[in-house]
């Protein structure tokens, strides 16, 4: 390799929410098993990485290429980690289509007895996903499961699953009481930046800061993270779904929130229904209407939300 990235034209320390470093931060056992645990709750000590390409028998089927997937080698439990920085109008059909790949690819062909290993993906998502329900005050990890619509009893081993750690919903400040989730959500956020590591940050992250640093890398791999950093800021300045410009500015959070605040009164002075905004824009229907309220000096406009 004859191309050497110099240490000034690199960070001090990896962003892993980069797809290159992402993928090659948890090609670390350590740090997987770490934060699957974390994330999820569950006894898991021994993982097997598996291949992050699916084939499929059919030519013109679409193959399912993962970031990060491995199994629980106690119980065959599969687990995939994908990290979306920017948003996608395709994406929960896209994690659909991931899961139901991997339930598909357990049974082979002559074999007579269905058996059938549970199957977990989870998305590390830079934004805030759009929930049809308030969410509550804090809340930053979503987890979907199949159960049963009255008595939420799972369906015959629950099998399948879908998680979201949402890092915008994070306030970015960690207190006494933060759990393992939202230290995820500093670390995902601020490991390539922070000045000063953060009190009340655990100490099982050490090793994680410890091995984020650019300096251990080969030239070769600080080339291929300088060139996916790169692409990475490019791909999310903005994106569009049905001509609404959702896509954030890292850093900026505040700014694009008041801006969607701007984009919603003005739809609704428009007369667009409420569930349309809401699909659009990613706010609640709580604070659409709140909105109208506030507009009418108090007294509540009439909006539709049928």
């Amino acid at each position: 390799m004859t191309n050497k990235v110099s240490s000034l034209q690199i960070p001090e320390r990896l962003d892993i929410r980069v797809d290159w470093a992402f993928q090659y931060f948890f090609s670390e056992k350590e740090h997987l098993i770490k934060i699957i645990k974390d994330l999820l709750d569950i006894d898991i000590e021994v993982i097997e990485y598996l291949p992050n390409r699916i084939t499929t028998p059919v030519k013109d089927d679409k193959k399912s290429v993962f970031d990060v997937i491995c199994k629980n080698v106690k119980n065959q439990e599969t687990f995939v980690l994908e990290m979306q920085t920017t948003y996608e109008s395709d994406m929960m059909d896209r994690l659909y289509y991931y899961g139901g790949s991997l339930i598909h690819n357990q049974m082979k062909s002559g074999q007579k007895k269905y058996v059938i290993n549970s199957v977990i993906v989870c998305c590390i998502a830079s934004y805030r996903v759009s929930h049809k329900e308030s969410v509550p005050e804090g809340k930053v990890f979503f987890r979907y499961r199949m159960l049963e619509n009255d008595t939420h009893e799972p369906f015959d081993g629950d099998k399948l699953n879908f998680c979201f750690l949402e890092l915008q919903r994070f306030d970015n400040y960690l207190d006494k009481d933060a759990d393992l989730k939202k230290q995820w959500c500093w670390i995902f956020n601020n490991l390539a930046t922070f000045v000063e590591r953060p009190a009340n940050l655990d100490s099982s992250f050490d090793s994680i800061i410890e091995d984020a640093v650019t300096s251990t890398l080969t030239a070769e791999q600080q080339e291929k993270y300088m060139k996916a950093l790169e692409l990475s800021e490019r791909e999310r300045l903005v994106v569009y779904e049905g001509g609404i410009e959702i896509g954030r500015i890292e850093g900026m959070e505040k700014g694009m929130e008041q801006r969607n605040v701007e984009i919603a009164k003005t739809l609704l002075a428009d007369g667009v229904p409420v569930e349309q905004i809401v699909k659009w824009i990613g706010l609640s229907e709580e604070e659409i209407l709140r909105f109208a309220q506030d507009d009418s000096g108090g007294g509540m406009t009439k909006v539709s939300a049928e």
